[in-house]
C-alpha cells in the first residue's frame, strides 16, 4: 500500500467520523506532487480540526458516534508486475476487522485510528 492509499482510507474515516457527529468537515484537495507518505501538514491539520471538535463534543456531554466508521470504500490496486513476483497491493483486511471488532475503540481519538491502520 503507497502512501495515497493510505491517506484516502485516512480521509474516508475522518469524513466518516465527521458525518456520523455531525461535524462540517470538508478535506481539501491534495496538490501535493512527490512521494506521499500517507500524512502530512495539510492532513495533520484537518486531523487537528477534527479531534477538537470531537473534543468539544464529548465535554458537552455528546457521546461519540463511530458506527460504520471501518466500513470503508476502498478498492486495491489491481496487482503490479515485479521481477520476482506478482505482488498484491491493498489493506490488511484481518487487521481491519480484528479493529472493527474491538469494542474500546469507540474511546479513541480518530488519530489513533489512522495509527492502527498502518
Amino acid at each position: 500500500m503507497n502512501g495515497r492509499d493510505i491517506c484516502e482510507i485516512a480521509n474516508q474515516i475522518r469524513r466518516k467520523v465527521a458525518s456520523n457527529n455531525g461535524i462540517d468537515f470538508t478535506i481539501d484537495d491534495c496538490t501535493f506532487t512527490g512521494e506521499c507518505q500517507g500524512t502530512c501538514e495539510k492532513s495533520n491539520s484537518e486531523l487537528d480540526y477534527l479531534e477538537g471538535e470531537l473534543s468539544r463534543l464529548q465535554s458537552e456531554g455528546v457521546r461519540l458516534n463511530l458506527e460504520g466508521v471501518f466500513k470503508i470504500d476502498y478498492k486495491p490496486k489491481q496487482k503490479i508486475k515485479t521481477p520476482l513476483n506478482d505482488v498484491p497491493l491493498n489493506i490488511n483486511y484481518e487487521k481491519l476487522e480484528k479493529l472493527k471488532e474491538n469494542p474500546e475503540l469507540s474511546n479513541l481519538p480518530p488519530r489513533y485510528l489512522d495509527n492502527l491502520l498502518h
